[in-house]
């Protein structure tokens, strides 16, 4: 394809994208607060995640694919081995930490949402800059709709930069027609107000027209329009911001994608890379061979050879007596490498990542010292994106515990969530155990606290374990026959 045939492609494409935008602007009648400052910006991450980055249209341009990666990566270590629960304990049940109904339900419901889908759905949000986990109620489950910030339609805003009113699209397709469901959440005091509507198409970026949400059979048990009272003024759903300064619009209450800053440095990288192949490809041996030196197979035709032969020999009129003429200039791959190692360097460097996540680690000797102190600036990023999808879940569960009560989803019932992220990229956990229980035996922490922090329990389960190991072990400790029963 040439190359404005394909600049005009990319173009076309990203019509395509902001066109639904202002359709659904004017079918929810509102304007939206994104600027389009922060609209481009999510135009371009959406391509850099899927590797259609605007550069690459040049002529020879090859990806690394380094946005993609770079979200993979991070996704993997913010959600590695994390745990979570959720309890609550019987009023009647004593000490025995027994979960109610209530909690029961939400763990079950919960499970479904903190599966591997977390883990794909959390790199899309990464790229986008945050993501919004809506659970949904359908048939007496809950389910859950993971939006990355570029399938958000934001409409209002409140003084804290929360979400009060927002649109969400979602697409089913039956053969060539499309259908497109909006989700509008309104806070309305108190309450959220929720309306569904769903619109058909033949053509793909567009709503089309309005029809029954019965079109579909997935959605044919959503209500219209349903009020979910004493929420709290809060919207039914957990919102994730990737924790980092949002540099494309300082204005904006959107996160930034945790590529964003290294954009340019991307560029670079694969413009080096693209250098690199050309290096090989332009400095690969051949011998330019006299015509008349390659036996010919009948009819005037020469012969044909093996692929990796045919790239060797080139039959070339060398003008003089010689027969052949060897073509083997040295490769300067070395120069070129070290030069893209330098650029993943700065792209780790921009994105919060530990040295050797992209770029060879066998390039620098470093003390063990210095590994910790690059290995601390990963785990930095890291554990503040854990904190900010932390508060997202919890949310998530709020919403959950609201829809429960609201549609008589299960009984009534405290409930206590806890989660547990691993921090082993930078922190030896023998080591931090050892420090904790040095804590408890000077008596500055609890036992609880340290099971709470060891196993993931929730403060009813360690306080719970710690009273029962207690009794066992004081009753372990009393003569076979002493008396034990009622006096």
């Amino acid at each position: 394809m040439h190359i404005l045939d394909r600049l005009r492609s990319l173009v076309n494409e990203v019509m395509h994208k902001l066109i639904p935008y202002k359709q659904i602007e004017q079918a929810g009648h509102f304007e939206s607060p994104v600027s389009a400052k922060m609209a481009a910006a999510h135009t371009l991450w959406a391509q850099m995640y899927q590797n259609q980055a605007p550069w690459l249209a040049d002529d020879g341009m090859r990806s690394l694919n380094l946005a993609a990666f770079i979200c993979s990566e991070l996704a993997r270590q913010v959600v590695m081995e994390l745990k979570w629960n959720i309890t609550g304990t019987q009023k009647d049940a004593g000490d025995a930490p027994q979960n109610n109904p209530r909690a029961s339900y939400l763990s079950d419901e919960f499970s479904r949402c903190m599966g591997i889908t977390l883990r794909e759905k959390l790199q899309q949000g990464m790229a986008s800059g945050g993501m919004v986990i809506r659970p949904y109620p359908v048939g007496g489950r809950l389910f859950f709709d993971f939006s990355p910030d570029w399938c958000v339609y934001p409409a209002a805003f409140n003084g804290s930069g929360d979400l009060t009113d927002v649109i969400f699209r979602d697409q089913h397709t039956d053969g060539k027609t499309i259908y497109t469901r909006l989700e509008r959440q309104t806070v309305s005091g108190d309450d959220v107000v929720i309306t569904q509507r769903c619109f058909r198409s033949q053509t793909p970026g567009t709503l089309g027209t309005e029809c029954p949400l019965t079109a579909v059979p997935l959605w044919a048990e959503l209500a219209p329009e349903l009020t979910v009272n004493n929420t709290g003024g809060r919207p039914l759903f957990g919102r994730y911001r990737v924790a980092s300064a949002n540099t494309e619009d300082l204005d904006t209450v959107l996160g930034s994608s945790v590529f964003a800053a290294a954009a340019d440095c991307i560029r670079d990288a694969d413009e080096q890379y693209s250098r690199l192949i050309w290096e090989f490809r332009a400095k690969e041996t051949a011998i330019d061979v006299d015509p008349t030196a390659l036996l010919p197979v009948g009819n005037g035709a020469r012969a044909e050879l093996p692929k990796l032969e045919r790239r060797l020999f080139r039959a070339l009129d060398l003008g003089h007596e010689d027969t052949y003429h060897v073509y083997d200039p040295p490769i300067r791959d070395v120069s070129i490498l070290n030069g893209l190692n330098s650029i993943f360097c700065r792209i780790e460097d921009l994105c919060g990542l530990a040295r050797g996540t992209v770029s060879d680690p066998n390039e620098q000797a470093m003390t063990a010292t210095q590994i910790k102190m690059m290995k601390q600036r990963t785990y930095e990023t890291i554990s503040a994106n854990q904190q900010a999808l932390e508060s997202c879940l919890r949310d998530v569960i709020r919403a959950m515990d609201i829809y429960a009560s609201a549609l008589g989803l299960a009984p009534p019932g405290e409930y206590d969530a806890s989660f547990e992220w691993d921090d082993s990229v930078i922190v030896d956990t023998d080591q931090q155990l050892n420090e904790r229980l040095s804590l408890v035996n000077a008596g500055a922490m609890s036992k609880a606290e340290l099971r709470m922090w060891y196993l993931g329990e929730t403060q009813a389960q360690a306080e719970a374990a710690v009273r029962r190991i207690a009794a066992e072990q004081t009753e372990s400790m009393l003569p076979d026959d002493f008396p034990t029963g009622d006096m």
